[in-house]
């Protein structure tokens, strides 16, 4: 015989019990099934705060570790801003400084697992820079202006060999382009009357000879080796680059095509001199001297150079930040712009690496109208320690999430006695029907949880099960395993 209570309607009975004792309405998932496969049961085991940290992770980490390298050099397409009359075909030439391979010379002293990860880190980031600017920037020539390695000058045969080849793959040359090594810098060869000769022949055998003039872009680009010039007490140093620069003089009066110097050594200029706005650092270049180091060129060489060659722009490398300086000569008669370009290196005291552009377009002298032959772009790299700033937040986010979750799940657990998320230690997943749409990694991993999960480590590092610490732990784990996945994938995975 029914009850009173069962002998009412069901919907005035639920009516009638007083609000704190009603259950409140859940959203249930409908209930959709395709063949054996339960979609409701299928969507609510993908759309966790697990997977949503998941998938927020490999966001932040593609930006991180592509995008923000791609939209940086995108944002410096040519055509974005040069200036040239209409139907002007420019040649454009990209100049990077100072790239100066991290090895024991750069930190002495640092423990060699910090050093490794840094020579790592430093490298991957000027490789993918590297690849984006040889492939999404459509250049007709790149020149480095010397500091290619940082312990260059000191290193025997077979330790500047193996240098080499790192160098070759952190910045592989690309078929079709012109790509030029030449100018040496003080740290590969050394400077002055301190030049290493053997250095030296070793850099010219295998970059090329560090004096040279080019055409591009219908206009004399001149590569000199100005830390070899000031060397005073050796012939075989001094006199190639010597006899070059006076042979260049002779043809002075030959071309008349504009003439753009490259050096690895800024040019003097009067002390506490502005740089502009674009340096990072004190707002003048230092000028100073010290073993094979060397902030300018020697005054009267630094004036020898403009006087006979009337460069119309010079660009030099070696302080690694920005500096741009009017150089007057002739009694104020002439002036000539100097571009002092950043270093390409994330190591090397900046927090913006950069690499200089120059756009050249020369119609020649019957089609001039008194404008600049060449225009050029400082474009900016990003910041690596902004990247693993934004990693950090997501970190912090990542933790307090799953702190969360692990709570709401443990406070479950200690209520109705259920088992949380123990994949270490429970047979909950055996007992569900998902388990068999498991891939067979996972499972094999939780068989290996099973055998593994009294062992006093996994214990002490995961915790013990139905606790908070477990929990969390496992939350951390599951997000940890994709992500780091993901990082590493990333990182070796060529750009292009």
């Amino acid at each position: 015989m029914p009850t009173y209570e069962a002998s009412y309607p069901p919907n005035l009975y639920h009516a009638s019990r007083p609000k704190a004792n009603r259950r409140r309405p859940q959203f249930q998932i409908p209930f959709v099934r395709i063949g054996n496969v339960n979609l409701g049961h299928v969507f609510k085991k993908l759309f966790t705060l697990v997977n949503i940290v998941r998938l927020l992770w490999v966001y932040v980490l593609v930006w991180g570790e592509r995008q923000v390298f791609e939209r940086a050099i995108r944002s410096c397409q040519w055509e974005s801003w040069e200036h040239w009359p209409e139907g002007a075909t420019p040649e454009r030439m990209v100049l990077i400084a100072d790239p100066q391979l991290v090895d024991d010379n750069t930190y002495p002293g640092r423990n060699s697992l910090f050093l490794g990860l840094t020579e790592f880190y430093v490298d991957t980031y000027m490789h993918r820079a590297w690849q984006y600017v040889e492939t999404v920037l459509s250049s007709d020539a790149t020149i480095f202006l010397g500091d290619l390695f940082d312990g260059g000058r000191r290193w025997g045969q077979e330790e500047w060999v193996a240098e080499y080849r790192r160098f070759l793959r952190v910045f592989p040359i690309h078929s079709g382009k012109l790509t030029l090594c030449e100018v040496a810098g003080n740290h590969d060869i050394g400077l002055g009357d301190d030049i290493v000769v053997d250095a030296l022949r070793r850099f010219t055998a295998y970059f090329g000879e560090p004096n040279r003039e080019i055409e591009i872009g219908n206009h004399s680009v001149v590569i000199l080796d100005t830390d070899s010039m000031m060397n005073t007490n050796n012939e075989e140093i001094y006199g190639p680059p010597r006899t070059f620069f006076d042979a260049l003089v002779k043809r002075a009066g030959e071309s008349s095509l504009p003439r753009i110097v490259l050096s690895h050594i800024p040019f003097y200029r009067p002390p506490d001199t502005s740089c502009g706005p674009k340096r990072e650092g004190k707002p003048s270049l230092p000028i100073s001297r010290g073993y094979q180091y060397q902030t300018a060129l020697n005054p009267d060489l630094s004036l020898e150079i403009l006087e006979k060659l009337h460069p119309v722009a010079i660009f030099s490398g070696d302080d690694h930040d920005s500096c741009r300086h009017i150089h007057s000569y002739g009694d104020g008669a002439r002036a000539t712009v100097e571009f002092t370009v950043k270093t390409f290196s994330i190591a090397m005291g900046v927090s913006y690496p950069a690499f200089e552009m120059v756009s050249l377009w020369n119609p020649g002298e019957s089609e001039k109208s008194g404008q600049a032959t060449f225009q050029t772009k400082l474009c900016m790299l990003p910041s690596q320690f902004d990247i693993f700033r934004q990693y950090f937040k997501v970190l912090v986010l990542t933790v307090a999430l799953m702190l969360v979750g692990a709570a709401r799940s443990w406070r479950v657990s200690k209520k109705y006695g259920k088992p949380g998320l123990d994949y270490l230690g429970s047979d909950k997943d055996k007992a569900d029907r998902v388990y068999r749409t498991y891939p067979t990694v996972l499972k094999v991993a939780l068989a290996y949880g099973q055998r593994i999960k009294r062992d006093k480590w996994v214990l002490w590092a995961m915790g013990r099960p139905s606790t908070l610490k477990r929990e969390f732990m496992e939350r951390m784990v599951r997000v940890g395993v994709v992500a780091g996945g993901v990082y590493l994938w990333l990182l070796f995975r060529p750009v292009v």
